[in-house]
């Protein structure tokens, strides 16, 4: 293969050489990284997400590889790393990808406290010869909390927009559920995500659509939330990530006697809740919950207890599209959902944008090829997600993702409103 190519090539077009070389038998490969949290409580996210980047990696190569700048074909290859949705074991597999390895761009990683820290290592603005920060392409799959794109200009993100979420998922509540009118809630207030959500945003937005807070604190309660809303201090009870007892919480959450209960926890601390609040037929007359909760973990885990639950995501399985990836995850031992889905549509925007951009894939072009990635990841102005057009916000690296809202509903995850249709 390697002698063929050497005569065509001087002689030849770029063009007649792909059609003549298999995708099947191509020899060159282009090297991406992905990295996740494969162990401590959150290890399924990395499981979904690497099952999903498995199955997408397979995709690209089956449909005839990623067409280079010379009009040769390639295979796609992926490494797949763990973070742990540890800050410091992120930065160090950020640093080793970037400085070791031949990948071009990378996929990850699972938290967002850890994702904070390590976009913090990048350069911060292109071309700042004074900034000695990583100078590596990240398209986030998994960590939500808002505003994270924003740390470097090399870093962006593929991840739905809560704000927003939240704020349509309240309107939705208020008109549906006129009767209900006050909420209790706790978070995990050691985990970046959850807690900036449930005290920036779910509060927010619940209070904008005019529920009140009620108060349920008792003795042994706090509602410590850092640096969220001081207002709320008293209609929250809260726990850490690692906790395994929630009585001194669910108490609380029953004494408030509020009509909605909120859990905006990862799939662990969330289901611990849930089956806590079973135990002391503790009976809202709504269950709302965190987006990452969305989830089969919480399925496998606690589907009787989270009956009725409701959650804003960006992926179910509504689309052809979306289904076969489902079942793909599955096939390669996961599960899709709005964070390993991600992974999904992540592969097919690199390789669109590598396409677009035209990359060498030599060990001489790494950093120009890794400089045209990231260029031709801000210039994107919109991708096809799996339920959905994708919006992309160019000057901050985020995404504007199409959602629906999903129930618990006798052990699965149901859609019970689709705001894309009267989007």
């Amino acid at each position: 293969m390697t002698n063929l190519k050497r005569i065509l090539k001087p002689a030849v077009a770029a063009a007649a050489l792909s059609a003549m070389i298999s995708p099947a038998l191509a020899e060159e490969t282009v090297h991406i990284a992905g990295w996740g949290a494969k162990s401590g409580p959150l290890r399924s996210f990395g499981v979904n997400s690497e099952a999903v980047l498995k199955a997408a990696v397979k995709e690209v190569n089956d449909s005839g590889g990623i067409m280079l700048a010379d009009g040769s074909k390639a295979k796609l290859e992926y490494t797949y790393y763990d973070s742990a949705c540890n800050a410091e074991q992120a930065i160090s597999v950020a640093r080793k990808v970037a400085s070791e390895t031949s990948a071009l761009i990378g996929i990850g990683p699972t938290c967002s406290g850890a994702a904070a820290a390590m976009f913090g290592v990048f350069q911060k603005t292109v071309g700042d010869d004074t900034d000695t920060g990583l100078q590596f392409p990240i398209l986030t799959d998994t960590a939500v909390r808002n505003g994270l794109a924003k740390i470097s200009q090399w870093t962006f993100r593929n991840t739905p927009n809560e704000p927003d979420m939240y704020d349509k998922l309240f309107a939705w509540v208020a008109k549906t559920y006129p009767d209900l009118k006050t909420i209790y809630g706790g978070t995990e207030t050691d985990q970046g995500h959850s807690n900036g959500t449930y005290s920036k945003v779910i509060v927010q937005a619940s209070k904008r659509h005019g529920f009140d807070w009620a108060t349920g604190d008792i003795e042994g309660v706090t509602g410590d939330l850092g640096s969220g809303s001081a207002e709320v201090l008293t209609s929250s009870s809260n726990w850490l990530m690692a906790d395994t007892n929630f009585s001194v919480q669910a108490r609380a959450f029953k004494k408030s006697n509020a009509d909605i209960y909120v859990i905006s926890s990862h799939p662990f601390t969330t289901c611990g809740m849930l089956k806590e609040l079973k135990r002391r037929r503790a009976e809202p007359k709504l269950l709302i919950g965190l987006t990452s909760s969305s989830s089969a973990e919480v399925m496998k885990g606690c589907a009787e207890a989270a009956e009725g639950m409701i959650i804003p995501t960006s992926f179910a399985p509504i689309t052809p599209a979306a289904e076969k990836v489902a079942m793909l995850a599955n096939e390669n031992g996961g599960d899709a959902d709005l964070h390993s889905a991600a992974a999904w549509e992540n592969v097919m925007i690199i390789k669109q944008v590598i396409e677009s951009v035209g990359i060498d894939n030599t060990p001489e072009s790494l950093m120009a090829d890794r400089r045209k990635i990231r260029d031709g990841l801000e210039m994107l102005e919109q991708t096809q997600g799996l339920i959905g057009e994708v919006q992309r916000v160019q000057d901050e690296g985020e995404a504007l993702k199409p959602y629906v809202f999903v129930q618990a509903m006798n052990g699965m995850w149901t859609v019970i409103h689709d705001p894309r249709a009267t989007n």
